[in-house]
Parts: structure tokens; sequence; C-alpha cells
């Protein structure tokens, strides 16, 4: 990122406009910063004047062609950090990114491209717990006869009505085959046919097995996708 952006969250977007490139640019920066699709009267008498210090930027602009009757070309947009709530996490940032602009009239075609963010912003969010070379650590992927080969891995099927021994009886089947990850469909979670804390037991013995039996360490990924409150009671159980 340039020196000149680095304290704004940059973002790239495809854009075609009934007007221009420019105007569609001019339009993103006021949707999703301090302004709207019409004139507000709400900030006239304000004591500081918000429009210069909070305000989205246009960077750059590129026109691309005409066709018909519509501009196309790529806008480059700067967001002030200072718009962001990172303590409301990256939905927060995605509402302003991907929000009402693809709802402006006047824009035939829009499509985010590409983004950048400001280490203020970046470092509230330090990505997975592990990442691939820490999975790759955990598998023992990382070195021996092929070094960081592409992983393998499956989801059981039937997606549903399987009990938790049978589940865990085709997770290990899978598993001696050669997968290095077994993953709940997402349609599996906690129903009574195959509850979350006996599937995970199941497989995780079955796991356990195929250890012993090959030596090789295998994941299972337990879908715990549900309200807030409930996920974490079955992060617990799993």
């Amino acid at each position: 990122m340039k020196d000149k952006y680095k304290e704004l969250l940059v973002a790239r977007y495809y854009v075609e406009h009934v007007k221009s490139v420019q105007v569609a640019a001019e339009e993103i920066c006021d949707e999703e910063s301090v302004g709207t699709w019409t004139k507000l009267t709400t900030i006239e008498n304000t004591e500081i004047d918000i429009i210069p210090r909070l305000r989205a930027e246009i960077l750059d602009t590129k026109v691309i062609g005409d066709h018909e009757g519509y501009q196309s070309g790529e806008v480059l947009i700067g967001f002030k950090t200072e718009t962001f709530d990172t303590e409301a996490g990256i939905t927060s940032i995605l509402s302003m990114l991907a929000g009402n602009l693809f709802g402006l009239g006047a824009l035939r075609n829009i499509r985010w491209v590409d983004v950048e963010f400001p280490r203020s912003i970046a470092e509230n969010f330090p990505g997975p717990k592990f990442g691939v070379q820490g999975v790759r650590k955990i598998l023992r992927t990382d070195k021996g006869e092929f070094p960081n080969r592409p992983h393998l891995g499956t989801i059981v099927k039937p997606k549903m009505g399987l009990t938790a021994k049978e589940w865990a009886q085709v997770s290990y089947e899978a598993a001696i085959g050669g997968v290095d990850f077994i993953k709940d469909d997402e349609n599996l979670s906690n129903q009574p046919f195959c509850p979350i804390a006996d599937r995970t037991v199941a497989v995780l013995e079955k796991m356990d097995q195929v250890k012993e039996e090959t030596g090789r360490t295998v994941i299972h990924a337990v879908n715990v996708t549900a309200k807030h409150d409930v996920m974490w009671r079955r992060i617990e159980e799993a």
C-alpha cells in the first residue's frame, strides 16, 4: 500500500454508470460514508464540518470504455479508519464496503474487486488460530516424503440419517483410505439421530484407531453452527 494511503482502508470497484466513472466514484463515496441518495439538511448547522473529516475519498479512476449508454471503468476509494467500528467485527466493515452502493440506481453494474486494510484495522483481526502452516504441523504434512502436498478432505454421505456410530465408521474408512480431514455436512448439526456430542466422541475414537494403525493424524471438522449461546455450548461439548 502506498504511504499516502496507509491510514485509509482502500477498496477497488469495477463500475458501469449512466453518466461517468467519475460520477460513480462520487456516489460511492457519499453513499458509504457521510452522504446518501438525496440532499442532507441535518448537517448544515453542525459545529464541526464532518464532510472533509469522514467522507470517503476518490483515490483514482480509470475509464475502460463506453457501451450501451454506460461508461465502464475502475474506481479506487479510500475510507477513513475513523468511520469503522472494529469491535463490531468484520460484518460492520463489509456493510460499508459492500452495502447500499450495490443498490445505487445509476449504476448498471458494480463489482467489488479488491481491498487493502491499513495496519490499524488489520491488527484487530489476527486471522485463523492455526492457519495453513499450523494445520500442516498438526497433520505433519509440512515435511516427509511429500512436504506441503495438497490436503485431501471428504464429507460423509449420506449427509443425514446415519447414527453417530455409523457416521464414525464411515469416517474411519475414509481416513484409512488416505484423507487428511473429515467435515460434518453443513446440514448435519445436532439432530436426535446423530447428536453432536455422541458423533464427536465416536469419530475421535476412530481417528485414534487410525493413528495407531497408520501413524497418521486425521482432523474432524465439527459443525457447531447455531445461535451464539448454543454455538458456545456445542463447542464445549465437542
